[in-house]
This record gives C-alpha cells, structure tokens and sequence, in this order.
C-alpha cells in the first residue's frame, strides 16, 4: 500500500469502497441475472472520485487490491475477466499517476487476451497521464518487440525511454538490439558505441563493445557484397 499515512482516510475508503458494491449494485441492477454472481459492482471511476470526499487516492488503493483479487479469481478459474478493464479504468480514474496499473493491465491483456492492441492503449493512457516515467515508455517498445515484432517502432520507444529521468542502461542495449533486428546496423552500431562509452557496468561495457564489433563486421560484410554484386565496368576484361 502507497499512502495510507493516517487512520482516518483509510477508514473512509474503506466505508466508501465497502458501501461501492451496494450502490452499484441498485445502478446495474438491469445487468443480466448470470452475471450477478460477480463480486465486483463497482460504479465509474469518475462516481467514485465524486464520493471519495478527498481522498481518490486511498480509494484507488483499496480497489486496486480488489482487482488484484478479481484477477486472482479469473486465474483461480472462478470467473472470466470481463469487469477487469472497468475496474482498471476506474483506479486510473481515481488516480492517473498510480503506474503500476497501466503496467500490470498491459500484461494481462498480452498475455491472458493476446489483445495487444488494448495493452498499448492502456499504456499510451498512462504515459499521457505520467509523461516523465520511462518503465512505461518501456513497456510499449517491449510489446513491440516481443510480441508484434515491429523492430522499428521498438527501437524508437526505447530510446524515448532511455532519454527520460531514472532509465537504466537495459532501455539502451534494448534499442541497440531492436535496431539491430530492424536492419539498421549503423543505427545499433552507434547505440552500442553510446553505451560503451557511457556504462558504469563492466559486463554492459563488455556486451556493447562485443555487440559493436559484430555490427562493424556485419556492415563490412555488407559492403563487400555489395561490391562484388556490381557489373563490371564498360571494357573490364576485354569485353566491349
């Protein structure tokens, strides 16, 4: 838990979180009789913000453990996940800065709905609402690589990642590798230069300068074949 630094705000979330179900409840009381089985009854994010009376963000606490719980069941079997994007876009509602749920959302649509397109959307909305934050610039450019294998799209997400406050040398050596993968040997060429020079790591200095020579090779091999592709010129080797 985030900020529950006092006792009074976390009562009234609670109160209000526990009173959530009822309301919604009498609000969705038109949704089919097989789905009221559900434990989740939760009203918009923008009704919740409305009553938590100040404090959105001990809300958006309590029922981000909720849809933590809600995710827990669907892995249980209990249930599928059709109320698991509102409860998300609720506590994002709540709380837009709270980054951990655009992280974790994105991977639940990657890999329990194969809904990529949905995983970047919601990692997209967090980076509207926490601009300056690199995991989720970094995020977006690992979908990119991992599951849709667009290497150039990739590669610009993480170096848009490796360029905010906080990043790790693991955002560069994945845009160096992604520009590899796209074709750009010199693009990843000068990523892997950049991170030798610049790495407080030894095994990363050691990786990048392992990585640039076989991109020095690549490119020179390239440029070999290239050569020996070309017609000879007019009048080489006695021809007319």
């Amino acid at each position: 838990m985030r900020r529950f630094a006092a006792v009074a705000p976390l009562a009234v979330a609670a109160a209000l979180v526990g009173l959530a179900p009822r309301l919604a409840g009498a609000i969705h009381a038109c949704r089919p009789a097989a789905d009221r089985g559900e434990r989740l009854y939760y009203p918009e994010g923008a009704f919740l913000r409305e009553a938590s009376l100040g404090y959105a963000a001990a809300v958006a606490d309590w029922a981000w453990l909720e849809a933590i719980q809600y995710y827990g069941g669907y892995r249980r079997g209990e249930h599928d996940l059709r109320y698991f994007n509102g409860l998300v876009d609720a506590v994002t509602t709540l709380d837009p800065r709270f980054v951990e749920v655009y992280r974790f959302a994105s991977l639940v649509r990657s890999l329990d709905d194969a809904d990529f397109a949905g995983a970047l959307d919601v990692l997209k909305r967090g980076i509207v609402a926490n601009p300056a934050d690199w995991r989720l610039h970094f995020d977006v450019g690992f979908i990119h690589y991992v599951f849709l294998r667009d290497y150039p799209a990739a590669s610009r997400w993480f170096e848009a990642a490796a360029r905010l406050p906080g990043s790790t040398d693991f955002c560069r050596r994945f845009a160096a590798f992604s520009r590899r993968r796209a074709g750009d040997l010199s693009g990843s060429l000068m990523l892997w230069e950049n991170l030798r020079q610049t790495t407080d790591s030894a095994d990363m200095r050691e990786l990048a300068s392992r990585m640039a020579d076989r991109c020095r090779q690549e490119l020179a091999d390239r440029a070999a074949g290239g050569a020996a592709a070309l017609p000879a010129p007019p009048g080489a080797g006695g021809t007319p």
